[in-house]
């Protein structure tokens, strides 16, 4: 089979999500094997997904400015992501609780989150930004706004 792209080269791999023939070239345009179409889309979702991130931590922030009247609201954002932390790190053994416990500990557990979160949100931040003007020049580059 021949190349979707160039119909004088013989393909030799599929594009992982589309199954259409990719020449050499095309074949190492990406890290996977991919079509143009298909890697714009999955650029066009990661973008999509990364926006939607930064929006509900913008929200979350404005919220904690609104709700606690202070410049600290802002860290309410943070919350999420330090809760992501501890799930992370928080052992079964505390299936056994009563709801006394449950209670003591989920409050115990919001203020680590809230903690870890100071250090946990700007950093997801700045990934998230990093990573959106990575995609941004990946399709540019591939002659897509």
């Amino acid at each position: 089979m021949a190349c979707y792209k160039h119909s004088d080269r013989e393909g030799v791999a599929q594009c992982n999500d589309c199954g259409r023939f990719l020449c050499a070239e095309c074949a190492d345009s990406f890290t996977t094997p991919l079509c143009v179409g298909c890697a714009t889309e999955r650029a066009a979702a990661i973008k999509g997904e990364l926006i939607k991130n930064i929006a509900i931590s913008v929200v979350l922030m404005i919220i904690g400015i609104v709700v606690i009247k202070s410049p600290l609201g802002i860290l309410l954002a943070g919350i999420p992501y330090g809760w992501a932390i501890l799930n992370r790190m928080t052992p079964s053994m505390f299936l056994w609780m009563s709801w006394v416990g449950w209670l003591i500990y989920f409050f115990i557990k919001l203020l680590l989150a809230y903690v870890i979160g100071l250090i946990a949100l700007p950093i997801k931040l700045i990934k998230w930004i990093v990573e959106l003007v990575s995609i941004n020049r990946t399709l540019e580059g591939m002659g897509v706004k």
